[in-house]
């Protein structure tokens, strides 16, 4: 189910799309459509989570190309001296506080610039369910451009297209 709208949920956090229980809410406030598509599909990556999540994680190998990443990062960003408890960068799932970190204090703008490369958007660093999401966002908004999401995220990728197959698809 998708549900367009204002929910407190926008107010109290960052964010203008969320999945919940079977649906996926979005505001109606949005920069164009392409925004809303964006959101949609982000959404639903995280709603594919439950019934894939087995075939996704089980094997770890995105788990470990996801925390190889950040361990370069914190690495990247120790050099840079913005220093970060190595903590953050260890736990695969969402920290407010690491997110806070990554948007408020580094900011995604700069972070866009360090991460170049390195992880398909500034946000797909803040935890394991994000990068599988961004990265699924990637696939499915920018077929023609799989060659560079399969360059910085093979794992990612290969997990993503054996999502995709024919083998799964409920026709």
């Amino acid at each position: 189910m998708l549900v367009v709208g204002q929910f407190d949920e926008f107010e109290e956090n960052d964010f203008n799309a969320f999945y919940d229980s079977g649906a996926i809410y979005v505001s109606n406030i949005q920069d164009d459509v392409d925004d809303m598509v964006d959101d949609i599909v982000h959404e639903y990556a995280h709603s594919l989570e439950e019934p894939y999540g087995m075939q996704l994680y089980s094997d770890n190998k995105i788990k470990n190309e996801f925390l190889n990443k950040r361990r370069y990062l914190h690495n990247l960003l120790w050099k840079m001296d913005i220093k970060a408890p190595k903590s953050f960068f260890v736990d695969v799932d969402y920290n407010k506080e690491f997110d806070e970190f990554l948007y408020k204090k580094i900011g995604y703008d700069k972070l866009n610039e360090i991460c170049r490369g390195l992880f398909i958007s500034p946000y797909a660093a803040t935890s394991l369910r994000e990068y599988y999401a961004t990265g699924f966002t990637d696939f499915f908004m920018y077929r023609n451009g799989h060659e560079y999401l399969k360059n910085i995220s093979p794992e990612l990728y290969k997990k993503i297209f054996e999502l995709y197959s024919e083998d799964n698809l409920d026709f």
